[in-house]
């Protein structure tokens, strides 16, 4: 037996078929483009996603029909796409990163307050947010307003699409939708004020619940075997949390979010909703398994900043792992050796979850500076703010993590996973899989179709190591140092960060 995750990113759609032991039997992935209208918009065609998900489906299905048994979506979050009643997309899937509802923010904000807010939604009312996107829409396009019979998010949508009811998964509709997190249902409160219900959303349901059988029709469209269930699965976030082997049952264990963003979290058995948790600006939503809540804050950096260096400082070992047929992240990181220094970098080259002025910083520089001490200034600082952000998630939680279990592309360097180590002063696990959203997706359609009989089972069956790294003492000692000065220069800037975006 075998289940099969379908992982909506940002710029593509993965989907694996994992074994019972959670290794990856097959993998297929098509990328989509993005559409710019303007200036800080950012769309996809709904219907690239859809043949996304057909192709990679079909790839894998017509050459290992018989091992699939059930199958759920993990996606990315904060997104919306308008859909008629005849099932039809009106307008483009309007992203994350899209910032043309400032003005809409604000609304919600001095409308509902944000403390008020915050104590249904677990998070601040955002640009990214699906109600700040619906009520641009309703304010500047009407007519896409008035045809849409559902705003629907990339799950719901392929749902829909596959022939099944548009069911949206609590986590999901916790990151894209005015979700009342305590009440699992569309907040009244927010939407009235607004003159909107709940209907303009799919119907809610936990993670993890069989949504339906797939029909003949779209089974011989995918290759897909009579009896295949769609499970409903998840943001990718909890997804990969689960997927890494974090659960409320693993105290002291904090997951590392590592990829092209940066983030800690951890799960809880309770909504926290504290004044330590409203003051450092901590998400709190709907985990994927049942009556969990995924706590966390974010950087919106982390590997796409080193990104950022190979694309614009890195010529030379981009030429020399085109001619070799290497992998240039190795050749960039060969001549780094992590044991502190001057240069110091604040990494907030987009910005910061918790900042809407803050800007990326570089200081230290000299005349003797290489590109080598930039990338390891990088690296450094997007470590020093995952310390700095994990700090505030202890508080949040009242606890200490002795652990940290990273999962997602970092973990391909030992080297970072080595620096982290230090410079948290923590046990540092890597998990094996990368795409552990897409296997946390994988257990979610597994549990709920008897391939595992519990959590605990299908954890232990699936969620593998390939190293650990403790904290070198020295080491240590000499990145405490480091950053009580990242620190400093992070408060200095707050206030001159301002200033800048007044210029």
């Amino acid at each position: 037996m075998g289940v099969l995750s379908i992982d909506i990113g940002t710029s593509g759609n993965k989907t694996i078929l994992f074994s019972e032991t959670g290794e990856a039997i097959a993998s297929a992935y098509m990328e989509y483009a993005h559409v710019y209208p303007r200036p800080g918009w950012v769309e996809v065609d709904p219907e690239l996603i859809w043949a996304a998900v057909q192709k990679t489906v079909s790839e894998i299905g017509r050459k290992h029909k018989n091992q699939i048994t059930a199958i759920s979506i993990s996606s990315m979050g904060r997104n919306i796409i308008p859909v008629n009643k005849d099932g039809k997309t009106v307008h483009r899937a309007i992203l994350a990163a899209d910032t043309r509802a400032n003005e809409e923010a604000a609304l919600i904000k001095n409308t509902i307050g944000e403390k008020q807010y915050y104590q249904i939604r677990g998070n601040r009312p955002s640009v990214a947010g699906g109600l700040s996107k619906i009520l641009w829409l309703k304010k500047n396009a009407s007519d896409v307003f008035n045809q849409t019979w559902k705003f629907m998010t990339f799950p719901d949508y392929i749902l829909m699409r596959m022939g099944l009811k548009p069911a949206l998964d609590y986590s999901m509709a916790a990151t894209s939708t005015p979700f009342d997190l305590r009440k699992k249902e569309y907040s009244e409160a927010i939407l009235k004020e607004f003159g909107l219900t709940g209907q303009i959303f799919s119907e809610p349901v936990p993670s993890g619940t069989v949504v339906g059988e797939i029909g003949a029709e779209m089974r011989a469209r995918l290759g897909l075997p009579t009896g295949v269930k769609m499970v409903s699965g998840g943001h990718d976030v909890p997804c990969g949390i689960l997927g890494a082997g974090v659960t409320h049952l693993t105290p002291g264990v904090m997951a590392d979010i590592t990829g092209f963003f940066e983030g800690p979290a951890f799960i809880s058995a309770e909504p926290i909703f504290s004044q330590e948790a409203y003051d450092t600006k901590a998400r709190v939503y709907n985990g994927v398994l049942k009556d969990t809540y995924t706590v966390l804050h974010w950087l919106p950096t982390g590997g796409y900043l080193v990104r950022w260096f190979r694309n614009e400082f890195a010529i030379e070992e981009r030429v020399r792992a085109e001619k070799e047929y290497s992998n240039v992240y190795d050749i960039m990181f060969a001549p780094l050796k992590f044991d502190g220094g001057t240069i110091m970098i604040v990494p907030y080259f987009s910005g910061s979850d918790v900042d809407g002025y803050a800007k990326g910083a570089v200081l230290g520089l000299t005349m003797a500076t290489t590109r080598q001490e930039l990338l390891k200034g990088i690296v450094e600082g997007v470590t020093h703010e995952l310390k700095l952000l994990t700090d505030r998630l202890e508080r949040v939680s009242k606890g200490d993590f002795q652990t940290v279990r990273a999962f997602g592309g970092h973990t391909k360097s030992p080297k970072w996973l080595q620096l982290k180590a230090d410079v948290l002063g923590k046990e540092v696990e890597a998990v094996q899989i990368e795409d552990a959203s897409a296997l946390g997706a994988g257990l979610l359609a597994g549990l709920a179709t008897g391939v595992w009989g519990s959590v605990e089972e299908a954890l232990k069956a699936t969620v593998k190591f390939k190293g650990t790294y403790k904290p070198r003492p020295e080491f240590h000692r000499i990145y405490e140092r480091q950053h009580k000065v990242y620190e400093q220069i992070v408060n200095a800037l707050t206030t001159l960060n301002v200033d800048i975006f007044k210029l």
